[in-house]
């Protein structure tokens, strides 16, 4: 299979030739790309070694580094561990990557045809939170939102309803943190949310029904089936991390409250630990140590943040009650 990066040379199974290099912060970290990130601004005061180093790679580059692997036929997103640690991952039509066994270089290239935010989208989602897994850290699918000054963030599988639950939060006032992926630290006994992109992801009812005047600036995400948009042209804070007040898992699509009932309980034990540990990220990589990391990341967060399991039927004319039980479990 060959070591992290190929052979390298000119047209050989390498990188290409190095060009410019954009430098972004967001997550909390620093990325340096050889391609602009749409979505995040682009800053040159970030200083110190970047989190990961990110580099385009040739056809023959992956061939090489593909070469052997068996994945199912009918799967969309091809992921494998190689023998030097080192990540190979594949999203149909979307892009291609190798990503260090150290987490701190990533090889990538997009599909031809694939439009920039998509693209942008899944390299976020796919790439960015692969290379901190690889480094030790446990980035959680959340959505986070700040309520006037308490972080709250939003658990769930895809389709949960994370973003429409965001989306209903942003019309009353409330401002986005991240949109499908939180990284968190911990400082001085808190739990700290850094800032994602500034764009959130919703299908179209819910984006015409919340966010309507952002849905003509939007982009279709090819990918998700969702649209992209900026919930609000100018932020009122430019607070790279916020203290993260709770959590609120809304559960398994299909599994909800009947009725008009509205529920939030807040959560312990192995359900805790059960909720926590397969919220994180990358759920296809499954080295050995990680089930005990991911064990002792629960338990730091439960240790210094609420997390409620929060149960309502999806129905938009709850959503008000939704809103009001995730206040209130912020403020307690």
């Amino acid at each position: 299979m060959g070591n992290f990066g190929g052979t390298g040379g000119d047209g050989g199974c390498g990188k290409p030739s190095e060009g410019r290099t954009y430098r972004h912060a967001a997550y909390g970290i620093v990325v340096d790309c050889p391609f602009r990130l749409l979505s995040i601004e682009e800053t040159a005061a970030a200083s110190g070694w970047p989190a990961i180093n990110v580099t385009l790679g040739t056809p023959d580059y992956f061939r090489v580094m593909s070469d052997g692997l068996e994945f199912a036929p009918d799967d969309w997103f091809h992921h494998s561990v190689l023998p030097d640690g080192s990540i190979y991952m594949k999203a149909d039509e979307v892009f291609e990557a190798v990503v260090s066994a150290e987490g701190r270089q990533a090889i990538c290239a997009k599909a031809d045809g694939v439009d920039e935010k998509t693209f942008e989208a899944c390299f976020l989602n796919f790439i960015l939170s692969t290379s901190l897994a690889l480094q030790g850290e446990e980035p959680l699918h959340a959505t986070v939102v700040d309520l006037g000054g308490r972080a709250v963030g939003l658990l769930g599988d895809s389709g949960a309803g994370k973003s429409t639950l965001a989306a209903f939060l942003v019309s009353q006032g409330a401002e986005l943190i991240t949109d499908d992926m939180l990284r968190l630290t911990f400082a001085g006994g808190c739990a700290v949310a850094h800032r994602g992109p500034r764009r959130l992801k919703l299908f179209g009812e819910a984006a015409r029904r919340l966010l309507p005047r952002a849905i003509d600036d939007g982009h279709w995400n090819t990918m998700s089936g969702k649209i992209m948009v900026q919930p609000r042209p100018q932020m009122t804070s430019q607070r790279p991390a916020y203290p993260l007040s709770a959590l609120f898992w809304l559960g398994e699509p299909g599994r909800t409250s009947a009725g008009d009932a509205v529920s939030s309980t807040r959560l312990a034990g192995f359900e805790l630990a059960r909720v926590l540990t397969t919220s994180t990220m990358n759920i296809r990589y499954r080295a050995p140590d990680r089930l005990a990391r991911q064990l002792l990341f629960a338990e730091h967060v439960a240790q210094v943040v609420p997390v409620y399991a929060l149960r309502y039927a999806r129905r938009y004319a709850l959503l008000e009650q939704v809103a009001r039980a995730v206040r209130e479990g912020a403020c307690s």
